[in-house]
């Protein structure tokens, strides 16, 4: 059996499609399941640029060309992050937070989010403020080591 590659990926999206109608899925579930397009959206960019270097991309006028096949090339750009997001059926600003809380490292805040006890933009803000936290804690640990604050034999200036 000779599988055709467009095929599979029509398999893929129909199965996510089949996922993304049901109505008991949470926003961050929801893309969870978005998410498993981005190849496919991914492909689908990757080949409009390509056809667009292929026309000579857009010229220097500010008119857009009367040419069909041009301004058809000009309609048909996709903005991965946009079209997943309304996959999920959420903004782009929502779909955002939620990838990054599903992309960190923390399993526990991941779990929160994905059970419904917090939602994606107090997820996000619980990871940017632990975020920024690590960031000063570092800093001012670096300050200290610097300055030799604490150190039996600190370096004396002048």
């Amino acid at each position: 059996m000779i599988w055709c590659k467009d095929r599979v990926w029509d398999d893929m999206r129909w199965m996510l499609d089949i996922q993304l109608g049901r109505r008991n899925l949470s926003p961050i579930q929801r893309i969870a399941v978005a998410e498993k397009y981005r190849p496919i959206y991914e492909k689908q960019a990757k080949e409009n640029l390509k056809e667009g270097g292929r026309k000579g991309g857009l010229s220097n006028s500010s008119k857009p060309s009367q040419n069909s096949s041009k301004a058809s090339t000009i309609d048909n750009n996709i903005d991965v992050r946009a079209k997943l997001a309304e996959t999920a059926g959420e903004s782009t600003d929502t779909y955002s937070k939620g990838k990054k809380i599903l992309d960190s490292d923390d399993e526990n805040l991941k779990q929160e989010v994905l059970s419904g006890e917090k939602s994606i933009h107090a997820g996000y803000k619980e990871l940017i403020q632990g975020k920024e936290e690590k960031v000063l804690k570092d800093l001012i640990e670096t300050n200290i080591r610097q300055r030799g604050i604490g150190n039996p034999n600190p370096i004396k200036l002048g």
